[in-house]
């Protein structure tokens, strides 16, 4: 097998249990605490995923580049990076517990003073994990990356339901602010577990003997390192804070629609709590491709093998568009059934249909930006996000507040964001240049609705036999999967070559 195949494999495999895991584990919380508390879990998770960033950045992105060329230059910098990060994290995780009642005020929500509190303590381990983690994704190391996720996952999920169900007689703000605490137990499991694998992984591949570069001069060095890692990380920081914005907006704007403070956030907490979680669970894939293809494409572009570049740029983004393609077909179908058997309430379906596209428009825009960073064209993405931003804002504040759109304006917002987003992308990387022809791609989506339509018609026959609405969904989605599968499968056959041959 090749190894890119083999490296995609496992990255797909552990991605996808964690994120079962995760979905197992927020499906239960639902359950626990209700739409009312998952939403109040979205809007401190909101400010936890602002406040990581911060502190991250792009550090782990460029270590793993760094690590990529020369692993000794990258053990030399993870130090002191390191060392960096635990005096950013610790300040950050200190003003956070201390002002985490003004925090809460902040997000519009005063409930959040003992979840805010929580987080802190998450803001000095997971920085550090993620660090390491960029080391050895620049080792390849992705079989030793996926098994400090899947055990950071269980440690997670496990301790958060335990927490809950512990707290929720005390009430749901204290029971969903205990729960996060799950987060450090499992990310300080987590890193010890990779520090004790790190020395055996750092030792072999000093052994192997990687050709070392050039020492570089290490003041120009570290101007190079927090250069890029500002570019990405200002890249990366606009999608969190767009986040925490919407958890201020959306909330507040409901409540000018006319539902009460609970009713807001509710609504808020069964589109970003449920609906997105459904809908962006597809892009684990194209996460994947993009994860283990971006040390690949770097080292075309940095040796200069611009047609090989170019020839897996390609291939990955017709992947990425037929995959895209059918899960949102798949959701968009199924919306109604996905949110009942997952969820036990039909209240998500509306939104997970109104979000259907994300996975294609996800998918591409985390493959274009890995592209778009392998050209040290790092700022692109970023003025694409920002433009994003600023369009999908404004609609979000008005659209929210017209009675009768409180699904349908947060979904109108989030869907302007990636389309502009991924547009941009597309656009820099000049589809002339990448040789992508539409026709294929309409082709593709016409396919993949005829098949759909083909489903769901034989589904419907069904009915006349009085076969029962379970068996019917698990028929459909079988059915149609793998049809699908097969034409993915048919459809990648002449990329398989390009895109997983070493060099």
């Amino acid at each position: 097998m090749p190894l890119l195949l083999k490296q995609l494999a496992i990255r797909t495999g552990s991605i996808f249990i964690v994120k079962i895991m995760g979905l197992i584990g927020r499906i239960s919380l639902i359950r626990l605490v209700g739409a009312e508390g998952i939403g109040l879990y979205q809007i401190a998770y909101s400010y936890y995923g602002l406040a990581l960033m911060v502190i991250v950045g792009g550090f782990p992105t460029v270590l793993a580049m760094l690590t990529a060329k020369d692993p000794a230059q990258g053990w030399f910098w993870f130090r002191r990076i390191s060392l960096l990060l635990i005096g950013l994290g610790g300040i950050i995780s200190y003003v956070t517990f201390l002002l985490s009642p003004q925090i809460a005020e902040l997000l519009g929500n005063p409930n959040l003073h003992f979840a805010i509190r929580c987080i802190a303590p998450a803001l000095f381990v997971v920085p550090l994990l993620s660090l390491l983690r960029g080391y050895l994704q620049g080792l390849e190391r992705y079989s030793v990356i996926a098994f400090s996720e899947l055990i950071e996952q269980a440690v997670r999920m496990g301790a958060l339901v335990v927490i809950v169900i512990l707290l929720l007689p005390k009430g749901s703000p204290i029971a969903v602010g205990g729960g996060i605490l799950g987060t450090f137990l499992a990310a300080l499991v987590s890193f010890l577990l990779l520090i004790f694998a790190c020395r055996f992984v750092q030792q072999d591949s000093l052994d192997k003997g990687y050709p070392h570069q050039h020492r570089t001069d290490r003041n120009s060095m570290f101007s190079w390192i927090l250069h890029t890692s500002l570019i990405i990380s200002f890249t990366r920081l606009l999608v969190p804070l767009s986040d925490c914005i919407d958890a201020i907006i959306i909330p507040n704007r409901l409540q000018a629609a006319g539902f009460t403070a609970s009713e807001a956030t509710s609504i808020f907490g069964v589109i970003t709590g449920m609906a997105m979680i459904v809908v962006y669970m597809p892009t684990i894939v194209t996460a994947a491709l993009s994860h283990t293809l971006t040390m690949k494409i770097v080292s075309d572009w940095k040796e200069g093998q611009v047609a090989k570049f170019y020839e897996r740029t390609r291939c990955a983004l017709e992947l990425g568009w037929v995959w895209g393609c059918t899960a949102g077909i798949l959701i968009f179908t199924y919306s109604k059934y996905i949110s009942w058997y997952i969820f036990g309430t039909y209240e998500a379906s509306e939104p997970i249909r109104y979000l259907a596209a994300v996975p294609l428009l996800v998918g591409l825009r985390e493959l274009t930006t890995s592209m778009l960073w392998a050209q040290e064209r790092k700022k692109v993405p970023l003025v694409g996000l920002i433009v994003g931003i600023c369009i999908a804002i404004p609609i979000q504040y008005f659209l929210v507040a017209v009675p009768g759109f409180s699904y349908a304006g947060p979904s109108v917002g989030i869907l302007c964001l990636e389309l502009v987003t991924v547009s941009w992308n597309i656009g820099a990387l000049k589809l002339s240049r990448v040789g992508i022809r539409l026709r294929p791609l309409i082709v593709d989506m016409i396919l993949l609705f005829i098949l759909m339509l083909a489903v769901t018609l034989g589904m419907n026959s069904l009915m006349t036999y009085h076969v029962s609405n379970i068996f019917q969904l698990a028929l459909g989605i079988t059915l149609y999967s793998g049809g699908a599968a097969l034409y993915i499968f048919w459809r990648s056959r002449s990329m398989n070559d390009v895109l997983f041959q070493s060099k």
